[in-house]
This record gives structure tokens, sequence and C-alpha cells, in this order.
């Protein structure tokens, strides 16, 4: 069964991100599930056919470590802000976003130091800050999601029925 949790607000990125960087994000949130060998492996066009066709898509991958399974969160597309797909069983924001920080957008991210043309016009020099509002559909926990220079902390507000 499981359950999903609900967002609402966004984290803000400053300065704003550039059209590629917009179009890659995009794209990488968009894959269904990823290659666990190449984490950033992305498709020329993932829209284009169904992911579970595409010989870059395994379907059965295991989440890795160093990876994610499916990513939630996605740039806007001015590229202002990373905001929820509202995507049904969507309850691992804290580790996505934390991944997307780490690997593509702060200072020193991960993937600047991997040598893909992919990653030619990315700048790496952003700053994360903002405030998501969530709820847990399964408890009732209502808890904020704070983004302060790039690092994410969780605070509950009401615990969940649970946790009373």
């Amino acid at each position: 069964m499981g359950f999903s949790t609900t967002y609402l607000g966004r984290f803000d990125i400053s300065p704003v991100l550039n059209r590629e960087e917009v179009e890659w994000l995009r794209s990488y949130a968009r894959m269904l599930d990823r290659d666990p060998d190449d984490p950033y492996a992305v498709p020329m066009n993932p829209g284009a056919a169904p992911l579970v066709e595409h010989p870059e898509s395994r379907a059965g991958s295991t989440w890795r470590s160093d990876g994610l399974f499916r990513c939630d969160w996605q740039p806007c597309p001015d590229g202002c802000c990373l905001v929820w797909q509202g995507t049904e069983k969507s309850n691992n924001a804290m580790r996505e976003l934390t991944y997307l920080i780490d690997h593509f957008l702060r200072p020193g991210a991960h993937a600047h130091r991997d040598q893909r043309s992919d990653f030619a016009a990315f700048t790496f020099d952003h700053v994360v800050k903002g405030v998501i509002a969530a709820e847990r559909g399964d408890t009732r926990k209502l808890f904020l999601l704070e983004a302060r220079d790039n690092e994410i902390v969780e605070r509950t507000l009401v615990p969940g029925s649970s946790e009373w």
C-alpha cells in the first residue's frame, strides 16, 4: 500500500538557473527509473517515448545509495525555484531535494567533476532557500522543510497520529 505526502511551497534558487540547467533538470525529474550504474544518465528526450522502453531505463532498478530511484521535484520553467510535481506516493522530499542541491546546484556540486557535455553549461553557483509545508497522508503529521544556504532541515509542527 504505502502513503503519500502532500507538499505546499517552493525553494527559491539564486541566481536563477540558465536555460540548459532548467531543461536538463526537468528532464532528469521526468525519468521514471535510473540506470543503477550511471545516476546522471538522461536520454536526449525523455518525454518523446515511454521511458520504460528506453535502453537507459531498466525496469526493476534498485535504489542506490549514491543515486535516486525517482525525483518528484524539478525547477519551475523560469528556473527561479524548485517545486513539487504532485506525484503520488511522494515521501522522500528531504533526500531528493538534498540530492539535487548537492549534485547539481551548489558550489562544488558532485556533477561539476563529471566530464560529460550535459554539464558544460551548468554554473554550479546556486543557493537554495525557502520553506515547504508538508502533511503525511497516513499519520497526518504536519512538518516544514526549511532550506537555508543549501542546507535543508525538517521541523515537526504537529506529530502524526501514531506519534502522540
